[in-house]
Formats: structure tokens, C-alpha cells, sequence
């Protein structure tokens, strides 16, 4: 569902297949790109699985690519695609769960699906630089694939183990910023990944739990970066243990260069997720899946700029 937040007004919708999480966006050509499950018989039947691309301004669908039917469906997670380019090439790559890992490769200026790349231990899609992308393991490592222009694997390298998946697991939710990409643990260690020639590197920033004891990191979408102002913008409850889903009833903007909390925004009604535009005139977005809304702040001011009502289900928040 696509709403002018500046109005709250629906501008229209586009209608996908099962499964589908997130639009990969291209600006430029004003159309997104987003990865669909079809079944003949609507609930059973023969499957077909294939990127879709539309027409941001009719969203009208435009062309379609088939690609290998393991696509994951259900969980509203963000990072199930994702688009690697250079200067020659556009290639889209799609997680596949069957439930072995690996990931489909598709390019998107010839309209054909190249490949399926094993990614045994290790899921999810972060573009890095180039064709490379980074993926996260179930070792408490992260690990870098890079790709020719034929979607060929090149290198493949992990990093350091980083987070223990049994004491302080890290959220598959982060936040890309210049460097690289921001992750959370679930009791508030910020870490950042950057990727250098070929190579991961993986620093701990600050630790948000310092801040206030009893306060968590949680929600099904509760990080985002504005780049103009180098905030990093965290979905915050209280809560103990095993919360890290619960809403949040705060956000707590945080100076990504220090670690230093300057301000706790108290929201209207708790939320799961958040986002943030990136214009001059930045908005502020949390959307509530039990209120079936999102409230729309301004980031600077951080006064209440109305509410987008009547959405079902608001779990995935992005920016056109």
C-alpha cells in the first residue's frame, strides 16, 4: 500500500503474490522489484515462483523473471532479497529455504534467472560493495560472497565470531548506513559491519543497554538510520527476557559516532516497526500492527504530524 505521508492519503496498491516481504526499489527508473510465490490452484497446485517488476507510478506490473520455486513466504522479514550492481552490471539475489540454504541469482538487465549459489550455515541477503553481499551464520559469524557479472561465486569468507547465539543472539533487522550495516543484539550491543577488498569487518559501537537497565531493543522492524543527521533510531520497551518481538513504546534517537542517546520519543501508541525519510524535511514513521496504523512524526521536532489509519498489519515500513 503506497500513502503520501506528508498528506496520509493512499495513493494506491500493488497487488503480489504469496510471500511477498519487501519492493527492491530503483529510483532512477521509477520501478520496484519484488520476489512472489504463485500456486495454479490459488491454496495447492503447481508452484511458480518469479521477480515481478513494477511501475512505480501506474503500479502497474511491468515483466516478470522465473526463478527457482524455494522462495521463503510467511515471516515479514526484510531482508529475504536484495540488488548487488556495478557499473555493468544488476544482479538480484532471492533466499531460498527448502530448508537448505542458498540464495537464486537473477539478472535483472537480461531478464533471466543465472543461478542458485549453496549457502549451507549462513541465510539472508545485505548488499555490500559491488557484487558482494554479506550473509549472517548460525556460528555467530557473518559471511561475504562475492559475485562476477554472471552471477558466478568469486570469494566467499566469514568473519571473527562476533555474537553467541545462546547467551546474546544478534537481530536480523539492522540498518545500512555508508559503512556498512548496523545490527543489534538482543541485550543492546550495537555492532557495525563494513566490508573492505574483499574482506569483513566487524566493530562493537556501544552497548544502548548502558543507557537505562530494563529497557530492550524490539519489534519486528526497530532500526533505521537517518544519513543526513548520522542518527541511528531505535525501537525501544521494557521488558526481560525472550521480548525482543514485544512493541515498542519509545524511540530512542542515538549519535551513531558516540553512542550517546539525545533524545527519548515517547509514542502515542507502542509499535513494531519504524522508518525514516531521507529528505530535508525528514518524517518519522512506527507502525502499529494492533492499532493497524502508523504515526507519522517530524524527526527534528518530533511533534505528531497525524496518523495513517486503517493498515493492515503495518510490519514492513519503507521509503519510495
Amino acid at each position: 500500500i503506497l500513502f503520501d505521508a506528508d498528506t496520509q492519503r493512499m495513493l494506491g496498491t500493488i497487488s503480489t503474490g504469496i510471500g511477498a516481504n519487501a519492493f527492491e526499489v530503483d529510483r532512477e527508473k521509477g520501478i520496484v522489484h519484488t520476489a512472489e510465490t504463485y500456486l495454479s490452484r490459488h491454496t495447492r497446485g503447481q508452484r511458480t515462483d518469479v521477480i515481478s517488476t513494477y511501475d512505480i507510478r501506474t503500479l502497474s506490473p511491468i515483466s516478470e523473471i522465473t526463478i527457482a520455486p524455494k522462495h521463503p513466504s510467511g515471516s515479514p522479514m526484510r531482508h529475504y532479497t536484495g540488488i548487488v550492481t556495478d557499473s555493468e552490471t544488476e544482479l538480484m539475489l532471492v533466499t531460498n529455504i527448502t530448508p537448505a540454504m542458498s540464495v537464486s541469482v537473477v539478472d535483472l538487465k537480461s531478464g533471466t534467472f543465472l543461478r542458485e549459489i549453496p549457502t549451507a550455515g549462513c541465510g539472508l541477503v545485505y548488499p555490500s560493495e559491488k557484487l558482494s553481499f554479506l550473509q549472517l551464520c548460525g556460528d555467530g559469524r557473518a559471511q561475504l560472497i562475492t559475485l562476477n557479472s554472471n552471477g558466478e561465486e568469486l570469494s566467499r569468507v566469514r568473519s571473527e565470531l562476533f555474537f553467541d547465539l545462546e547467551t546474546d543472539p544478534l537481530m536480523e533487522k539492522p540498518a545500512r548506513t555508508e559503512a556498512g550495516w548496523v545490527f543489534n543484539t538482543f541485550l543492546g550491543k550495537v555492532f557495525q559491519a563494513t566490508t573492505v577488498a574483499g574482506k569483513i569487518r566487524v566493530n562493537l559501537l556501544f552497548n544502548v543497554s548502558d543507557d537505562d537497565e530494563g529497557w530492550r531493543i524490539g519489534g519486528m522492524q526497530p532500526v533505521a538510520f537517518h544519513v543526513p543527521s548520522q542518527l541511528l533510531l531505535l525501537l525501544m520497551h521494557q521488558g526481560g527476557e525472550n521480548t525482543h518481538k514485544d512493541p515498542g513504546s519509545e524511540i530512542w534517537y542515538i549519535n551513531l559516532a558516540t553512542g550517546a542517546t539525545t533524545h527519548r520519543l515517547s509514542l502515542a501508541v507502542p509499535a513494531n516497526s519504524i522508518q525514516v525519510s531521507q529528505d530535508e524535511f525528514a518524517l518519522l514513521y512506527a507502525g502499529s500492527i494492533a492499532e493497524d496504523q502508523v504515526q507519522v512524526y517530524d524527526l527534528k521536532t518530533t511533534v505528531s504530524r497525524g496518523t495513517i489509519s486503517d493498515i493492515g498489519l503495518p510490519t514492513i515500513l519503507q521509503n519510495l
